[in-house]
């Protein structure tokens, strides 16, 4: 039977103040399960391990003589920052490139990287207590419901769901062994050649044992963008309708990446932020044929990560392709926060 109901996607705390009413709970056949756990005398590492091997790392960081190479703006400020050519890997400009630092909800990329190593985007996830309890931001799931994994990644990628991400790690624990998933992402980082990466959770959440570094997150986003076309289509959505027919209830997801529609061309990846964190980004931009990343952790607010990275990618462009600058104004990123507040 398909079912749905209405609920409230609350951002809460100094950094993320900006509500947006959702409808989530798209119904779903009760009928579909995932796949019935290995047997626990199986090796599972020996079916898992092609499956996390079976994509190549092609794009490497190149730090040039140095690993710091600052250009003395604002974004001087954050915690880390780097600003890469996405086609050739070269670093633009940093700071604190290799040190290992809290890095939030940027997690949710290897998130999405592993579920899709290791399940189909139809498979259904059931949701478990422990899923359902996780704290905002989330899209509040419920206990027992069922989702395709593409659209607990929707979830998860666009709008930050805690709930649906450990949704995910829960599946595929439950389809393989308990303490699977993690112990993938930490086997995919190194496969993929990330040095100084440690995941202890699929959220994102604070943890001693849980860092990464902005050298290795623009290894990792360039890893999922060029090897994952289901994960490029959805972080480059600024808006998703997940409403699941024409009787329901809408049910939208809101990106909350500040530069989608301000900075030309902007692709996602990912934002996120935790007490220990701070704000944090990810993003994508391509001018004229040129694609730039650029990383930021422990901005101090939800402004001040947008702007700074907007303007490391101005750098970027105009060190990588003499582009001129595009100068998005602090008025502009709150008339693009003030249209978040809420969909109906």
């Amino acid at each position: 039977m398909i079912t749905t109901r209405s609920v409230r996607i609350f951002l809460i705390g100094l950094t993320l103040t900006f509500l947006m009413t959702v409808i989530p709970h798209l119904g779903f056949k009760q009928n579909k399960t995932i796949v019935s756990p290995l047997s626990k005398t199986t090796d599972i590492w020996d079916k898992i391990t092609p499956k996390l091997e079976l994509k190549q790392n092609s794009f490497q960081v190149k730090r040039q003589l140095i690993s710091n190479v600052s250009a003395g703006g604002d974004y001087d400020k954050a915690s880390a920052y780097a600003v890469v050519d996405f086609d050739s890997g070269e670093v633009l400009a940093s700071k604190n490139l290799s040190a290992k630092m809290p890095m939030a909800s940027l997690t949710k990329v290897m998130t999405a990287v592993v579920a899709l190593d290791l399940a189909e985007p139809d498979e259904y996830f059931t949701v478990t207590r422990q899923a359902a309890s996780q704290i905002p931001t989330k899209v509040m799931l419920k206990a027992g419901e069922q989702y395709r994994l593409e659209d607990l990644l929707q979830h998860a990628l666009i709008s930050s769901a805690n709930d649906s991400s450990y949704a995910i790690k829960d599946g595929i624990d439950a389809k393989y062994r308990s303490g699977t998933f993690i112990a993938a992402m930490n086997k995919k980082a190194k496969f993929i050649g990330l040095k100084n990466t440690q995941f202890s959770n699929p959220a994102g959440l604070d943890s001693a044992n849980h860092y990464s570094s902005v050298e290795d997150l623009a290894v990792l986003s360039a890893y999922a963008l060029k090897n994952y076309p289901l994960i490029s289509e959805i972080v480059a959505l600024e808006i998703s309708d997940l409403t699941n027919n024409g009787e329901d209830m809408r049910f939208y997801l809101q990106n909350w990446n500040g530069l989608m529609g301000v900075y030309p061309n902007i692709s996602g990846v990912k934002i996120g932020n935790t007490g220990k964190a701070g704000n944090c980004t990810i993003v994508l931009s391509e001018r004229n044929g040129k694609k730039i990343i650029a990383v930021v952790l422990g901005a101090p607010g939800v402004l001040e990560r947008d702007l700074w990275a907007s303007q490391l990618l101005d750098l970027g462009f105009s060190k990588a392709a003499g582009l001129e600058p595009i100068y998005i104004t602090e008025d502009e990123l709150q008339d693009k926060y003030a249209s978040w507040q809420y969909f109906e």
